[in-house]
């Protein structure tokens, strides 16, 4: 279910695949897009560290449309379990209760983002 939150997230900012995976090679992530996209749509599983690494690019990159003006109406979660199988605790990422489909809207510099 990480994945698909992920992409709900991403999906309301706007934020394509391809962008997702270029920032997340530029962070150290090494699979491939395809593996990306098919995780981002449940297709897939990635072991707990790419889930992440996939979630910190698409949450960075949302912290860029924010500081330029752009709210988005959610984040993407990370992983509930760490590496040793313990519980996480991160309230700050809840899976989004955006209404319809929750795109928010854009201003100048969205055709960037795709």
């Amino acid at each position: 279910m990480q994945g698909v939150h992920t992409h709900t997230a991403m999906r309301h900012a706007d934020l394509s695949v391809l962008l997702v995976w270029d920032h997340f090679l530029n962070m150290g992530g090494g699979i491939g897009q395809f593996e990306v996209d098919a995780y981002l749509h449940g297709l897939m599983a990635l072991p707990v560290d790419d889930r992440d690494c996939v979630t910190q690019a698409v949450n960075e990159l949302l912290d860029d449309l924010a500081m330029m003006g752009h709210e988005a109406c959610c984040r993407a979660p990370y992983s509930t379990m760490d590496t040793c199988g313990h519980p996480r605790c991160d309230p700050s990422t809840e899976p989004c209760a955006c209404a319809g489909n929750g795109r928010a809207s854009r201003t100048g510099a969205a055709s960037r983002w795709r």
